[in-house]
């Protein structure tokens, strides 16, 4: 575990320059590019990220790095990957809508092990190491303890991925059972969860570079995370994080398409 936390520290210090980057051009108005697969993509996202590689590099010269923007560099097979989203909420970012982070993870034989979660328009910053706990600002955080859909607070990522991915049933019954909807969005949701300010938050597209950091996040702070099919695993497709109590229910409405 001195190992995860090592790792932990240190992406925290790449962060740090990740911050800095990213600040110094949010609402800037630069050149926005669209990548093949529809998405965002702007000189900051890559300067972030290459930032964060080198960093990496130079620390671990042996370990794998996985990007959003520029891929894999492979290393040593039995060492560590890092996982990058430079900025998880481009969209947002270009837009000058303050919910946009960078997000770390070091996964060590496809589990992720140490992760940051960097905010900083919104001066907030998560970090979790697994079997150590869940931290925002450096204080402890934990999932909530509501016990049924009809009390809780569900969010939904982009709505238009729902229908793609014929779960638009599932949008409807959650809409109808429980107490409260919102779109958070992004990583910002799965950060709520995990502060137990939001009991259900759903992805019905997303990468593991969207999802490796976040899904320790809420893991380490109590919660439960795995894919609509039930996959516990950050590379499924999609991402569903809960307080734990209220997951096979949603799992069960996905799965039956009520």
């Amino acid at each position: 575990m001195r190992e995860w936390t090592d790792w932990r520290d240190a992406a925290l210090s790449f962060a740090d320059d990740a911050d800095q980057i990213t600040l110094a051009a949010f609402r800037q108005h630069g050149a926005v590019d669209t990548k093949q697969d529809g998405s965002w993509v702007t000189a900051c996202d890559l300067e972030t990220e290459q930032r964060i590689r080198a960093a990496i590099t130079h620390a671990f010269p042996d370990h794998s790095i996985l990007g959003e923007e520029d891929g894999v560099t492979q290393g040593d097979p039995d060492a560590p990957t890092w996982v990058i989203d430079p900025i998880d909420g481009t969209a947002n970012f270009v837009s000058g809508n303050p919910i946009f982070a960078t997000l770390i993870a070091v996964r060590v034989d496809g589990q992720e092990v140490a992760s940051v979660i960097s905010a900083p328009a919104l001066t907030t910053r998560f970090d979790a190491i697994r079997d150590a706990g869940s931290h925002q600002d450096g204080r402890n955080i934990a999932v909530s303890e509501t016990t049924t859909i009809a009390d809780a607070e569900v969010s939904f990522g982009g709505l238009s991925h729902f229908v793609t991915a014929s779960q638009q049933p599932l949008v409807n019954a959650l809409v109808a059972q429980s107490r409260r909807t919102r779109g958070y969005g992004d990583f910002w949701q799965h950060c709520l969860v995990a502060a137990g300010s939001t009991d259900i938050a759903i992805d019905a597209e997303a990468k593991l570079w969207d999802l490796a950091a976040v899904k320790l996040l809420v893991e380490s702070a109590g919660g439960r995370f795995t894919a609509l099919d039930g996959t516990a695993r950050a590379d499924a497709g999609s991402g569903v994080s809960s307080n734990g109590y209220l997951h096979d229910a949603v799992l069960a409405l996905a799965t039956r398409g009520e």
